[in-house]
């Protein structure tokens, strides 16, 4: 049977690639979406030689996009992370940096007229309910990929997108802190007990401190890497916070099931440290340290909704995050995160406290670049033909 090619775009979203689709050109559920991705990147294969996939899980990222015609969104999305060695793909949450990406492709498809100097997207995930507003730069009625802007795991200057994100909080389990308190105890699985501290806005992520596993925080993701006993640790964390939220029916079966939510991070005080591209970066250049795990590896940035929960948990009292946190005095709002690339801005709104604090708002600045149009082919047998008036995005 011969092969079929479905148009679509790569892009890079802030330190992220990945392929964007428009929603009229893959109309199947998710069953069906799985595996066309899995052989579009080229999974399962740890060099994804045979697919668009890069080897690494921030290039093994696919988003389809639709409209969405109401009061606060033009346009929809949905996420999925393709797994590099195993053959999975997790539809659980959001990915803040290819994000950056949807507002560009949302108008240059036309989904979303132009409008200069700037061009507000309003994006509504499809995997967790969250609301964004992508302010994306216009020019002579095209998308305006150059400008000054520089962020931490990209070379080069590129324009500023800022992304906004409106009521993050409890984006998959509805509330900021989920079980009710800024911490809690695991026993993990050799015996040993660690605090950690669940957070839910942009992502749910699972703190811990550096500390608690013999780490400084200023680590680097090779050296994190090296390390299979702190390795199996996160993971069984991440294990036992996705079966305590309900993500997986139980902590065994969590890898298999939901390999990337929630998300797994450790933090540390701010510290002088030598990020991946061998500059030094003093202590006070940021707020805390903090490393975060995608799909069982150390990430090489850091995710772009995991920073809405990293500067939240920052900003409640009682977290491991909050306690190694610093607030700069003339811009206490915002939270650095010093992460292996460099520092990376959240700004953030909160209101309340206790056991239900809010988030109002988070943004996030970022870049994104279309690198190239085209199509990807997958085998015919793998997309079956749906009546083109009932294409929409998988729910």
């Amino acid at each position: 049977m011969p092969d079929v090619s479905i148009p679509c775009v790569l892009y890079r979203g802030g330190t992220s690639r990945g392929l964007l689709f428009l929603e009229e050109h893959l109309p199947y559920p998710r069953e069906v979406l799985a595996p066309i991705f899995l052989r579009a990147f080229g999974s399962p294969d740890l060099r994804q030689i045979d697919g668009i996939g890069g080897g690494t899980s921030l290039t093994s990222k696919a988003l389809i996009v639709g409209p969405e015609r109401t009061s606060d969104a033009d346009v929809r999305m949905l996420f999925a992370q393709i797994g590099v060695a195993a053959p999975t793909v997790d539809w659980g949450g959001n990915c803040g940096n290819m994000t950056a990406a949807v507002g560009p492709f949302a108008i240059e498809a036309g989904l979303v007229p132009a409008v200069e100097p700037v061009t507000i997207v309003g994006i509504r995930s499809v995997n967790t309910g969250v609301l964004v507003r992508a302010h994306v730069p216009v020019r002579g009625g095209r998308v305006v990929t150059e400008g000054e802007y520089v962020i931490a795991g990209v070379a080069g200057t590129a324009a500023r997108i800022d992304l906004e994100w409106l009521h993050p909080g409890g984006s998959t389990t509805g509330r900021v802190l989920p079980t009710g308190r800024p911490r809690d105890r695991f026993l993990l699985a050799d015996g040993r007990e660690v605090d950690v501290s669940i957070v839910d806005a942009g992502n749910p992520v699972v703190f811990c401190a550096a500390s608690a596993l013999g780490l400084t925080g200023t680590e680097l993701p090779p050296t994190i890497e090296s390390h299979p006993g702190v390795m199996r640790t996160l993971e069984d964390i991440r294990s036992i916070a996705a079966e305590l939220l309900a993500i997986v029916p139980d902590r065994a079966s969590a890898t298999r099931i939901s390999p990337g939510m929630p998300k797994v991070a450790f933090v540390a005080p701010c510290a002088m440290y030598r990020t991946t591209a061998g500059d030094t970066l003093a202590a006070d250049t940021h707020d805390l340290q903090a490393r975060l795990l995608s799909m069982q590896t150390a990430h090489r940035s850091y995710a772009g909704a995991g920073s809405i929960s990293t500067a939240a948990a920052a900003r409640i009292s009682g977290t491991v995050v909050s306690e190694c946190a610093s607030r700069a005095a003339d811009d206490p709002d915002t939270v650095r995160i010093a992460h292996p690339a460099g520092v990376m801005d959240v700004r953030i709104s909160m209101r309340g406290g206790g056991a239900e604090p809010q988030v109002l708002s988070a943004t996030v600045a970022r870049t994104a670049r279309r690198i190239m149009s085209g199509a990807v082919w997958v085998p015919a047998d793998l997309v079956r033909q749906f009546p083109t008036s009932n294409a929409q995005l998988p729910r």
